[in-house]
């Protein structure tokens, strides 16, 4: 069915605003890092986003089948670092009010954000910007799609009329919600619904490394949301397990639950699942090995690829991704038919680059943005295998067909052991990463990735096992390592000991 207004299609303008930001990072996330990463006009996240698994190409499928016109402003993201420095939160703060006035009016906001943005001088810039939206268009539907790790605020389910959160980790249900958002915005406009909703956050502050959407305890919740979502006065249940290293006042465990005019079932709905949270909490914890025992046990296997996760220096999470503490074990132990993904060097990619492919350079490799992800590792006589442009789009589950820039990058081989050394960060969700610089990941007998859970979708299927291992680092599961001074307290796992009955 089409719809119109008075004989023209709905307008729905859309932005993506798109931060995870690690408050003990040394790396500031400034403009320039959003224009490393992704900052698009609106034609040109059209030319480069449509068909993607994003949450900008289920914004265009929903437009696409229900045949709204979608206005896309801008997309901004940036690979999780440090807080959003002021100026560049102004800057797009700017630009998403200038384009909302440019096009108003309008009949709906569709906004992709992440929930876990912290500037330096807001601890919640996206319930600023939801409140800043808000103040321009009004009474008009204002959807905003989150991560699953966002710290949800109060202000951000008081400005949005809904709150849409993803439901997998790793992420491969991004489309699919922005699918989702685009076609209950349009039974909003049609008056079909009246959304109202309730948050509910237990005293939670879990790490991500035991989050994954396909094994307890988030699989159990996630079920219990499904379940919610079947009764039809349900419009939406979002379980969010929140960002630890984001050092604000909401940080933690959410669950939203937005109901068809019935904020008491959203309530009992919201406070069942918190509370089964809450039982399943210690679910959360451990996993971790040293790396020295991750290595170990890879080196000893003979039976299938083993995948070793340094999961304490991990971009994803904000980590500067160039600690070199694995590979340095990985050479210590003579661990073979190894590949890593990967280090961000470009002090290094330029000796190699200057060397060639086909000489050996020797050169001082990571370590270099500070000493809390190990120190630099001196590679002796490292044959330079390839050099790229560092470009490749994704083909796995996880944000399919985005063209990935990675800057320049090397291969280098040292013993046993092929590392993949970038201009920029990243952490590696794709087979194609490897295959960009020749390397059939399939045919590795070890695989050294940084990351946490991302990783999973792409190199889950192909490893026979797979070790998550505790470096140094700000990103891990040993929250002990951080000096927390604003989340809430008390809370768990800081406080361990405090009693159940203070969580609803």
């Amino acid at each position: 069915m089409e719809i119109q207004k008075k004989g023209q299609a709905m307008k729905i303008l859309t932005a993506t605003l798109y931060h995870e930001s690690n408050s003990f990072s040394n790396i500031p996330t400034d403009l320039a890092q959003f224009r490393e990463n992704c900052l698009f006009d609106g034609p040109e996240a059209l030319r480069r986003l449509g068909g993607t698994n994003t949450v900008f190409g289920g914004f265009l499928k929903a437009a696409r089948e229900l045949k709204f016109e979608l206005i896309p402003l801008f997309y901004a993201s940036a690979t999780p670092a440090g807080k959003v420095t002021r100026e560049a939160f102004q800057f797009l703060l700017q630009w998403l009010m200038e384009g909302l006035r440019k096009h108003e009016p309008s009949d709906g906001i569709l906004l992709d954000l992440h929930g876990a943005m912290v500037s330096e001088d807001c601890d919640d810039p996206e319930g600023h910007i939801l409140k800043e939206v808000r103040r321009v268009v009004g009474n008009v539907p204002v959807i905003a799609v989150l991560d699953l790790h966002a710290n949800i605020s109060e202000a951000m389910r008081g400005e949005a009329t809904v709150l849409i959160g993803y439901d997998t980790y790793p992420h491969v249900d991004m489309a699919e919600r922005g699918e989702e958002a685009g076609k209950l915005m349009m039974r909003i406009i049609r008056k079909e619904v009246e959304p109202v909703s309730v948050l509910i956050k237990p005293p939670m502050m879990p790490t991500s490394q035991n989050m994954a959407t396909n094994r307890d305890p988030m699989r159990t919740l996630l079920a219990m949301a499904h379940v919610a979502e079947r009764n039809p006065r349900i419009l939406n249940v979002t379980v969010s397990g929140g960002f630890p290293p984001a050092d604000v006042t909401d940080t933690g465990f959410s669950i939203v639950v937005t109901a068809d005019g019935n904020d008491r079932l959203a309530r009992e709905t919201a406070v069942s699942i918190a509370r089964k949270a809450w039982e399943m909490r210690a679910g959360f914890l451990g996993g971790p090995v040293s790396t020295e025992q991750a290595v170990r046990e890879a080196v000893q296997n003979r039976n299938g690829l083993v995948t070793i996760v340094d999961i304490a220096d991990n971009p994803a999470t904000g980590g500067p991704g160039d600690g070199p503490e694995l590979v340095r074990v990985l050479l210590e132990k003579g661990a073979q038919n190894c590949a890593f993904a990967s280090i961000a060097d470009p002090e290094a990619v330029g000796a190699a680059v200057e060397a060639g492919v086909g000489n050996r350079i020797s050169i001082s490799l990571g370590g270099k943005t500070d000493r809390l992800h190990g120190k630099p590792l001196f590679l002796r006589d490292a044959y330079v295998k390839i050099i790229t442009d560092g470009i490749f789009t994704n083909r796995g589950p996880m944000k399919t067909g985005v063209e990935e820039n990675i800057g320049k990058t090397v291969l280098l081989v040292a013993g046993g052991v092929s590392i993949i050394v970038c201009e920029k960060r990243i952490t590696p969700i794709d087979l194609e990463m490897f295959r960009s610089v020749g390397i059939e990941p399939t045919r590795l007998s070890i695989i050294g990735l940084k990351g946490k859970g991302h990783f999973r979708a792409a190199f889950e299927p192909i490893s026979k096992k797979i070790i998550l291992a505790e470096g140094p680092g700000i990103t891990g599961s040993d929250l002990g390592r951080l000096r927390f001074t604003k989340v809430r307290r008390p809370i768990f796992p800081l406080d361990p000991t405090m009693e159940p009955d203070l969580l609803i």
